[in-house]
């Protein structure tokens, strides 16, 4: 009986990420999450006072936040999700 070597497709054979590329990743994203929350404290306030009375520039402040959480949403996932690779 001949001897044959198992196959092993390269797609499905799983290729750790270096632990020092995600810890870079991973300090990286508490930075932008500080930041986005240091502005949120600094002008958070001013900027829903200033807009209360104007019902489009609360939209737009809505979608401002909106579209910064997304991001940091989008960010973390990415992040997290590199980690199992």
């Amino acid at each position: 009986m001949p001897n044959f070597r198992p196959f092993v497709s390269s797609a499905s054979v799983d290729v750790p990420v270096l632990p020092v590329r995600f810890a870079v990743r991973f300090v990286i994203r508490v930075l932008l999450t500080s930041l986005d929350a240091g502005v949120i404290a600094m002008f958070g306030v001013t900027l829903y006072r200033v807009s209360a009375d104007h019902p489009l520039w609360m939209v737009g402040l809505s979608l401002l936040f909106t579209v910064m959480f997304g991001s940091l949403l989008r960010v973390w996932t990415l992040t997290l999700r590199g980690r199992s690779r």
